[in-house]
């Protein structure tokens, strides 16, 4: 651990964060790997295996430089959040144009399908709703929020025309619960939520349809299970496959063909079908460990911007694991919300890292302020 502490402030972060990408490569390798073995092996099957492994390896790089190297305060500067959120829309609304252009019906990537701006659009909302909270300090009128649910509102409508629903409703639900989080008056935080609630009912319930369908798909999988319903049907299979101790590391039989998303949106169902309750437990613990370290950390900082953004970061791996969790068992309709570190997806992996970095540099300034001050101030 005292190793782990020279890469990053707390090694109890690092330690369960490399055991958490560590499941992710092995499930990937898995999925692209295993099959070659049944069909025969193509060079091509480890690229994903190898750039989830190289983007580990640039992510904590990124997230240990952040972390003693960048002054978290330095953010907490007018011209720089606003620069931030100009360069979120922008690509937000390059890819939006991207889409119109090339005459798809859905876009969510800016070059190919490597850089998905989204999982960066959320970092940036933390920064900019801590930014605002801590600068407008006790919000007690909801005009005092006006600009910032402006700016809320602008992301989910440039995620909602991609279309991406659910991460659109996500970073709605996400900066309401900061601006709570924030110490904001009941005035403000209920009609916010109130206003957030019937643009994200909007949203989910336009689409005629699709959206009939995908609910269709929740509410009874079997009716449609080679249609809408198919990815829950298989996902479903998948976790009988494995029963109580699962089929054993790359013996899972979904990930072949039936589970198409078996190492992205539903790779905790590859993880128990291959290795059971003991895998998806330990996994459970790891996420464990991760947040009950990060709420700790932010409950020893004391300054409300970085404060604000640890708890941020802190939320959005923890709604992204419930939705993730939730949506795999089919509590909730299915929606594309990776599983934090383990799903495949270098933008989501990269920005989990960087996000890191951020918590990382506000500890590391804050454990500093608490030395000085038991200097000044011994006991």
């Amino acid at each position: 651990m005292d190793r782990l502490s020279r890469f990053y402030p707390d090694p109890v972060v690092t330690f369960s964060v490399l055991l958490l990408t560590t499941m992710g490569f092995l499930s990937v390798l898995s999925v692209k790997v295993s099959p070659g073995l049944l069909y025969g092996f193509d060079i091509q099957d480890l690229r994903k295996p190898l750039l989830f492994l190289f983007s580990t390896f640039i992510g904590l790089f990124i997230m240990s430089a952040i972390a003693f190297f960048v002054d978290y305060r330095k953010l907490n500067n007018q011209k720089v959040v606003y620069t931030l959120v100009g360069i979120s829309l922008f690509m937000l609304f390059v890819v939006l144009v991207k889409k119109i252009v090339l005459g798809k019906s859905v876009e969510r990537w800016l070059f190919g399908t490597s850089v998905q701006p989204s999982e960066l659009s959320k970092l940036i909302v933390i920064v900019f709703i801590a930014y605002y909270v801590a600068r407008k300090g006790a919000i007690d009128k909801l005009r005092f929020f006006g600009w910032a649910i402006f700016v809320v509102v602008a992301h989910s409508l440039f995620l909602f025309l991609q279309p991406d629903k659910g991460m659109a409703i996500f970073i709605l639900f996400l900066a309401w619960t900061m601006l709570w989080m924030g110490g904001a008056s009941p005035r403000v935080y209920i009609p916010v939520g109130g206003i957030f609630f019937v643009l994200g009912a909007f949203m989910l319930f336009s689409g005629g349809d699709y959206v009939y369908r995908r609910f269709s798909a929740w509410y009874d999988p079997i009716r449609d299970s080679f249609g809408s319903g198919y990815q829950v049907v298989q996902a479903m299979l998948a976790f009988m496959n494995g029963g109580l101790l699962g089929q054993g590391y790359g013996k899972g039989l979904q990930k072949l063909g039936p589970l198409t998303q078996a190492d992205t949106d539903y790779v905790l169902a590859t993880i128990g079908e291959e290795l059971g309750l003991p895998g998806i437990l330990f996994l459970f613990t790891l996420y464990i460990i991760l947040i009950k370290r990060l709420v700790r950390m932010a409950r020893e900082v004391v300054d409300v911007f970085g404060k604000l953004i640890v708890a941020g970061i802190t939320l959005n791996i923890l709604f992204s694991v419930i939705i993730n969790v939730m949506m795999a068992v089919n509590i909730l309709p299915p929606k594309g919300i990776p599983l934090p570190f383990v799903s495949y997806g270098v933008s989501n992996l990269l920005v989990n890292f960087l996000a890191l970095g951020l918590v990382g540099a506000v500890y590391k300034r804050q454990s500093r302020h608490t030395l000085l001050s038991d200097r000044i101030h011994p006991l």
